[in-house]
């Protein structure tokens, strides 16, 4: 397996692919009707949204990834931003301190690949959640089957980066057994035909599994959108955006 985050080759490029977006702006104006005064970003990646959050609110806030390239983008990119960047597992952080609201962005959900592991996640968040605080995630439904659009044909684009200048990119996937999708992400350096490749496992779980493994770990749903424009969820909506809290409350 050759996992894109952990390629600095690869990691100069996410930004160029992956901009700021209706989903950046959701979580930005969770946290701004909010009124958090401090953040947790788990899977931070090159800390894009974090420190546009930061911005937005004046909060603090810890953005924790397990890619150190990745990091490395974040904190040549923070400058003065009140960010503490930290390289850790989410499912085995253990930070003594609570947070207004712990996020995890951009799909990262997806890369639990069981019940174990996506319980485990939602222990860490439990236990580091403020007593009146709020968690987000975004999750793809598979019902929606959108690994079906990741073919060469219809995922191939190119994109300006400033790293190499125009990269073709692409994607394969094939399902696979227990929900989980493998993918490969093809790129190819335009000016001199280089190749680079990643490979990663993506879970697509129905809502209920998600729900269930929430409630395992003693945490509630506030609310479950299907699109970033706030609709609720649907069984045919491409999204599963949960904003939860305690179930203590």
């Amino acid at each position: 397996m050759t996992d894109h985050y952990n390629q600095p080759e690869l990691a100069v490029v996410y930004d160029d692919d992956n901009g700021w977006d209706v989903s950046d702006e959701f979580y930005r104006d969770l946290a701004t009707r909010l009124r958090i005064r401090s953040l947790l970003d788990l899977g931070c990646g090159t800390g894009a949204l974090t420190r546009g959050i930061v911005q937005a609110v004046g909060c603090s806030a810890v953005g924790i990834d397990p890619a150190e390239p990745m990091l490395e983008i974040a904190r040549r990119n923070a400058r003065s931003d009140p960010v503490e960047w930290l390289l850790g597992d989410a499912r085995a952080i253990d930070l003594e301190r609570s947070f207004d609201l712990i996020i995890m962005t951009g799909h990262a959900f997806q890369g639990l690949l069981t019940e174990p592991d996506q319980i485990a996640l939602f222990e860490r968040i439990a236990e580091h959640l403020a007593p009146d605080g709020r968690f987000a995630l975004d999750s793809r439904n598979p019902a929606a089957r959108e690994w079906l659009e990741w073919t060469p044909d219809l995922s191939r684009r190119t994109v300006e980066t400033k790293a190499y200048g125009a990269v073709e990119i692409w994607n394969e996937a094939a399902m696979g057994e227990d929900e989980v999708v493998d993918v490969v992400e093809h790129y190819r350096v335009i000016a001199d035909d280089r190749r680079l490749r990643s490979d990663f496992r993506l879970r697509f779980s129905a809502p209920e599994e998600i729900w269930e493994a929430m409630m395992a770990a003693g945490l509630a749903v506030e609310h479950c959108f299907g699109d970033w424009d706030r609709s609720l969820f649907t069984p045919e909506a491409r999204e599963i955006i949960v904003v939860g809290r305690s179930a203590e409350w």
